[in-house]
């Protein structure tokens, strides 16, 4: 999937972690520019937290995440973050985030 799009640069974290959506179940984020010309892997991570979180009932708390990076991703351009809903119990809610940017699949939680 290729994202053409351009965001403005954020300004704080809280800005980091808004994220707009595209359609239902997927984000569009912007990115930090660190100065190491790759995104921090801990942003991926936050930021596929926060968009698995706005797809689950309010109160839905997460308990476990497993991340893999699979390239690096650029620090110039957005991440778009789709969710998956695999599963909605009474109790918890199971959910996969792939991250793409123009190369394809950066990341996967």
């Amino acid at each position: 999937m290729s994202v053409t799009v351009s965001l403005p640069p954020p300004a704080d974290l809280k800005t980091l972690l808004t994220l707009d959506p595209v359609k239902p179940d997927a984000f569009l984020a912007p990115t930090a520019d660190n100065g190491w010309g790759r995104i921090y892997g801990g942003q991926a991570i936050a930021q596929g937290l926060r968009a698995a979180g706005h797809t689950v009932r309010e109160g839905q708390l997460p308990h476990s995440l497993h991340a893999y990076f699979i390239q690096e991703g650029d620090e110039k351009a957005p991440v778009l973050y789709e969710v998956e809903r695999i599963r909605d119990g009474r109790s918890f809610s199971t959910r996969q985030v792939v991250a793409y940017q123009a190369g394809g699949a950066i990341c996967t939680l």
